[in-house]
């Protein structure tokens, strides 16, 4: 009985183990062939605030931090992009 808790114990460390390394507990993003893990790794290469992450189509997509400020910091850094490029919100 003490052997089957053991291997039950070490099986869910691993698959914990597994998830937390693969950021699988972010959520899906809808651009294909692009991973949660993958946008946040370009999002920390990146030297802004805010980075790109894909282009589909007429479409290019951009993640940003919010630093566990809530959404407001996330809509501030995406205002600053738009006028950085010369458009008006």
């Amino acid at each position: 009985m003490k052997k089957v808790g053991l291997i039950l114990s070490i099986v869910i460390v691993v698959i914990a183990s597994f998830i937390f390394v693969n950021k699988l507990y972010y959520p899906a993003l809808p651009i294909e062939n692009l991973s949660a893990k993958d946008a946040i790794d370009k999002l920390k290469e990146s030297d802004s605030k805010i980075a790109e992450i894909a282009v589909e189509g007429d479409s290019i997509w951009y993640i940003t931090s919010s630093e566990n400020r809530g959404i407001s910091i996330a809509d501030e850094n995406i205002k600053k992009k738009v006028v950085s490029n010369g458009w008006e919100f």
